[in-house]
């Protein structure tokens, strides 16, 4: 379907929108969430925003003017499929419980004119399933559920959707399904068969593109560089990736020290974790470790060679940067990051080291030889996602005015 963006619903004042991101591990899912938020908020200023989060680290990320979250108890993964509480003492049965109940109570509450889920149509362990049939029942609400463009090994998604009921949720419940990504790279259709009703209400939006908000330049004056050359090493959150940061700090103490590089450990990295990275930084020529970056997509714009896992908003960050980079993507304990980087290497976005094949020669090699690259070509993906998004969630909100109106008028 086409979208007009012209109809100026979502600058409605009395316009809810509720996300949820459930966020055991990481912060992919809440990151990508506010990312949205931001740009509907900066589209729309009078559009009201709750975040239902289970992110440990929510209170600490910027969220959009006016929004507010509601923070669930933490989850944290103990094996496939398996969760327990991060904090709390209590058994997951009843923390699930919890917070199935919250989430519930926020969208009764709330009642929003759109509610849009990241990544899982369940919720986690099926949370989110009370609050969108509570919704369904008795609200026009849109029920929307966002897809990053990959998700996990297709076996491994179909059989986990046809256990937790998601493919009836996509059939009978949701009203939209946003693929935040290019089927050139990852048909998710075609992979998770999806049925021709729900292949029909799909979008595939395109990549949330990032923007920097200082110019290259300044990022560089500001760090000092000596060398004239800047690796960044990130490994977002960093509760997993501290292989590849020690990776690279073993390589350059054998390198000839012709660059400088930014190492960013992540702020979930355990402290024995970061502790460990930090003895051999010390040990490293124009070497900086640090936990977090305040505007890490204007850091990454302003390197000249990017060393990351494959994360989604990793990926994201680096594509919109067009920067040569190096991906070490992580394969356990499901292959989202691996099938993403090998996909992007076929079409020569990007490098990938294969896990098992990472060592400190083979990744300083890597970052020598594409430090004579300009600049990485992102070879006409898609990188659309936020104003196809807002475009598709406006046109599904004005759908939903039309038929309120309809039977308002019907019941006259």
């Amino acid at each position: 379907m086409a979208v007009d963006s012209r109809f100026g619903v979502l600058r409605q004042d009395s316009m809810n929108i509720m996300f949820y991101c459930h966020d055991s591990y990481g912060l992919g899912h809440l990151r990508r969430t506010l990312t949205l938020a931001r740009y509907l908020r900066a589209s729309a200023p009078a559009i009201n925003q709750l975040i239902v989060t289970g992110s440990p680290l929510a209170h600490d990320l910027l969220l959009p003017e006016d929004g507010d979250y509601v923070k669930l108890p933490s989850v944290v993964k103990t094996g496939q499929d398996e969760y327990a509480s991060r904090s709390l003492s209590l058994p997951f049965d009843r923390m699930s419980r919890m917070r199935a109940e919250m989430i519930e109570s926020a969208a009764r509450n709330v009642r929003p004119d759109a509610l849009l889920a990241d990544h899982a149509p369940a919720g986690l362990k099926g949370e989110l399933i009370p609050a969108l049939r509570e919704l369904r029942r008795s609200s026009d609400t849109r029920l929307i559920v966002g897809l990053r463009d990959v998700a996990a090994e297709a076996p491994r998604v179909r059989a986990t959707w046809k256990r937790e009921g998601v493919y009836e949720l996509l059939e009978d419940v949701y009203d939209l399904v946003l693929v935040y990504g290019d089927p050139r790279v990852y048909d998710v259709v075609s992979e998770y068969r999806l049925s021709p009703r729900v292949a029909r209400k799909t979008r595939y939006v395109g990549y949330l593109a990032r923007n920097s908000h200082r110019p290259p330049e300044q990022v560089r004056r500001a760090l000092n560089l000596r060398t004239g050359k800047l690796v960044v090493a990130t490994v977002g959150g960093g509760g997993d990736g501290v292989e590849l940061l020690e990776a690279v700090l073993r390589g350059l103490q054998q390198s000839n020290g012709g660059f400088e590089t930014l190492v960013v450990a992540g702020p979930l990295m355990s402290s024995g974790s970061r502790e460990r990275l930090a003895k051999l930084a010390d040990t490293c020529p124009f070497v900086r470790l640090v936990s977090f970056v305040d505007d890490l997509q204007s850091t990454i714009a302003a390197a000249d060679v990017v060393v990351s896992m494959g994360g989604y908003n990793s990926i994201c960050e680096i594509l919109s940067a067009e920067r040569p980079a190096v991906i070490v993507p992580r394969v356990a304990p499901r292959r989202e990051q691996l099938i993403r980087a090998e996909a992007l290497s076929e079409r020569g976005v990007l490098r990938t080291i294969h896990p098992d094949d990472l060592t400190p020669a083979r990744i300083i090699a890597e970052i020598e030889e594409l430090l004579g690259q300009a600049s990485a070509d992102a070879n006409d993906l898609n990188l659309n996602g936020l104003p196809a998004a807002a475009a598709e969630l406006e046109a599904a909100l004005y759908d939903a005015a039309e038929g309120a109106a309809r039977r308002r008028a019907a019941a006259r």
